[in-house]
């Protein structure tokens, strides 16, 4: 039987109709939100190489993502065994990687959150967005280099 289709009007995106199967579902919530804990991984082509976050439970609460690779190719998290653990991982390359992006007025001065990722595991639709210890790691990291 086919999932039965969901539609919530999303302050950012307009109309969206997902099936139950598309949430993900957050182990802990994320920081100031909560009560929020299902939320919608949304990709368009439009807006690559951003994604949307979108909360199934509050349409007005919606994140932009990156994958950090093309930005920061070197960027790899180290994370813990109980992270791992609470997402149903064995080591890090079992799940995606996602920083939430704050873009300002200015898009070019848009900045990633590299010490807080948001990790995935899409088989079992369970993600967490967990603090990492290393401090050399920004919460504003530049997106963008300045014009030299």
């Amino acid at each position: 039987m086919p999932d039965k289709k969901i539609t919530i009007n999303s302050a950012k995106l307009g109309k969206i109709e997902y099936s139950e199967d598309d949430t993900i579902t957050l182990a802990s919530p994320l920081l100031g939100f909560a009560e929020l804990n299902d939320y919608l991984i949304i990709s368009n082509t439009e807006y690559f190489p951003f994604l949307w976050f979108q909360s199934v439970e509050d349409p007005s609460v919606c994140f932009i993502l990156i994958e950090p690779q093309p930005f920061f190719p070197e960027y790899m998290p180290a994370v813990n065994k109980r992270d791992l653990k609470v997402l149903g991982a064995k080591e890090l390359p079992d799940l995606k990687i996602f920083c939430i992006v704050v873009i300002p007025d200015e898009p070019k001065l848009s900045t990633a959150n590299l010490r807080a990722p948001l990790l995935v595991n899409f088989d079992r639709k369970i993600a967490k967005q967990v603090v990492l210890e290393d401090d050399s790691l920004s919460i504003r990291a530049s997106l963008f280099k300045p014009a030299e």
